[in-house]
């Protein structure tokens, strides 16, 4: 084997790799976000999930990149582990389409296929015209990677290297097994691998019965990409993974037990079938590999809840606290999908407003009630807010590095506002205790009755927008987020009549002027916080919502 056919099937293999990656991008940019919420809405059930992952896998053209997604999504808390499972299970069933289309041999018009392709992409500007070309790029140059390492490959099998290690392949399945693995884990893509099976085996080069370990192998080494995927995620992220390896493993133990009944059955269909109506020898592994995915998902779904137990029993559930923080130091799932990165963005938001509410609860229980054990936790969960808003401000930037569509971009503008006014309003709690902390020293500074109910008839205002504001983020609801912009103006209005009673009472002398008198400011951080939570509110609205007859109406 010398260097020219080396270096033609290495080229082969990063042409096949390349178009690949070219087609199932292109395909996913055609798809838009949809695929995401497609992928997270319709798999309430594993059986839903089984078709849902057959169908990214079609249109995305890599199992791989479907369970990176899935567990990527259960990462994020956006599906349930047996819901993954489903999409696992169909993801695997998918990928088997790459195979069928190696085996109708479109070679022969892979390079017009190309042409078209790149006239497509760099001669029109229609944004849905170059994807599309785009994705007959990579649909082309997928075969003509494929063709080149063909070539190559017939050279390397007449080689007396290659005749004695096919020989051994066909009285030892586990030798085969293990290269199957191996090389679709180097690689990976068990597409690309058993493209080149399909090639050596309709060379004649290697058995049937040679080739269906290495195929069995494949599937094994499919799974190291969902193991990535889940390090540094959360215990579901790596049960998922778990499961994902679990589910090929279980398949390729009932397959190799098998393997003579399955290597009989796959050759009588080549024979009894494929043969009749003409049918190419790469088709013969296109069914071998149906037959192992379609088989074991029909034995494992019944076994679902068992997998998840056993899951469960495997991966310890993590004793600390789940940490927002160490999810947010990882650049993986941005990497996986961004879109995904940014839904989970929003929940570390909601996380992070769900602290604000903690924070703004015991500033009202600090403000009528000294408690020093309410101080102390006061200035924890600010140190905690402020963190959070670092570090999902640092992780939304790192998502606008990617290839993301104008409608995230703006939602990602949305989100960093929302940190922005949070860590605003967890300042402003702050501020407010410090007031209290003041006016407890001084003995002589109670809050007068008059002055008490204001402050909770304020505070309880104020509660309620916080409330609306955050169903309003978390569901994107207008209704809520109405009633907190209306809100605004009646805080506003009760500041300043507040400030005014104040006044009274000062020049009435039912409260002394003294160094502590800050109720002035008391009131004034507790009108900023209406303000950042209207702000919040006025994020989930159209540009052109306040031109709407319904707001003119409401005010």
């Amino acid at each position: 084997m010398n260097a020219q056919t080396i270096f033609t099937l290495l080229g082969g293999l990063g042409i096949f790799l390349f178009a690949i990656e070219l087609m199932g991008n292109s395909l996913k940019l055609l798809a838009g976000n949809r695929m995401k919420t497609f992928i997270e809405k319709t798999t309430n059930t594993p059986l839903k999930g089984i078709f849902v992952g057959m169908i990214v896998t079609i249109l995305i053209q890599s199992s791989s990149a479907t369970t990176a997604l899935t567990v990527g999504l259960v990462r994020a808390g956006l599906m349930s582990l047996p819901q993954a499972i489903g999409v696992i299970m169909g993801a695997n069933i998918g990928t088997t389409i790459t195979a069928f289309l190696v085996g109708l041999k479109i070679s022969e018009y892979s390079l017009l296929i190309v042409g078209i392709g790149a006239i497509m992409l760099f001669f029109f500007k229609k944004e849905i015209i170059k994807n599309l070309g785009s994705c007959l790029l990579g649909f082309g140059l997928l075969f003509f990677g494929l063709e080149l390492m063909g070539d190559s490959m017939g050279v390397f099998a007449e080689s007396d290297t290659a005749i004695r290690l096919f020989e051994n392949l066909s009285h030892n399945p586990i030798l085969g097994l293990l290269i199957g693995t191996l090389v679709t884990a180097v690689i990976q893509s068990s597409s690309a691998a058993t493209g080149i099976l399909q090639t050596l085996y309709a060379q004649g080069t290697i058995t049937i019965l040679a080739c269906l370990p290495i195929l069995i192998g494949s599937n094994i080494g499919t799974t190291v990409t969902a193991l990535l995927s889940s390090v540094g995620g959360t215990v579901s992220a790596k049960r998922t993974a778990f499961i994902h390896v679990l589910f090929n493993l279980v398949g390729a133990l009932i397959f190799m037990i098998l393997l003579k009944p399955y290597s009989w059955v796959v050759g009588s269909i080549e024979t009894n079938f494929l043969a009749t109506i003409g049918a190419s020898k790469e088709m013969t592994l296109a069914i071998a590999h149906m037959i192992f995915n379609l088989t074991t998902t029909l034995v494992l779904y019944w076994f679902i809840n068992q997998m998840v137990k056993l899951a469960c029993r495997v991966i310890k559930d993590d004793k600390k606290e789940f940490s927002y923080r160490e999810i947010l130091s990882q650049e993986e799932l941005i990497n996986e999908s961004p879109v995904i990165a940014l839904s989970f963005a929003k929940k570390a938001i909601i996380h992070m407003a769900d602290l604000v509410t903690e924070f703004f609860d015991i500033t009202t229980k600090y403000s009528f009630n000294r408690n020093d054990n309410d101080f102390n936790k006061a200035k924890e969960i600010e140190e905690h807010i402020d963190s959070l808003d670092v570090e999902i401000h640092d992780y939304l930037i790192e998502i606008t590095s990617k290839e993301i569509s104008d409608s995230d971009s703006k939602l990602i503008s949305n989100y960093l506002n929302a940190i922005r006014d949070l860590e605003r309003i967890g300042d402003h709690c702050m501020n407010i205790f410090e007031f209290f902390e003041e006016r407890y020293n001084d003995d002589q500074n109670s809050l007068s009755p008059q002055g008490e109910n204001d402050l909770k008839e304020l505070y309880s205002l104020l509660k309620t927008m916080l409330d609306n504001a955050i169903q309003a983020f978390t569901t994107e609801d207008k209704k809520p987020a109405l009633n907190v912009v209306e809100s605004e103006d009646l805080v506003d209005s009760l500041e300043k009549k507040f400030r005014k009673r104040h006044i009274l009472r000062l020049n009435s002398g039912e409260c002394s002027i003294n160094k502590v008198d800050n109720f002035f400011d008391i009131l004034a951080n507790l009108e900023r916080i209406g303000d950042h939570l209207s702000n919040i509110a006025l994020s989930i609205f159209d540009e052109n919502f306040f031109s709407n007859e319904e707001l003119q109406t409401s005010n």
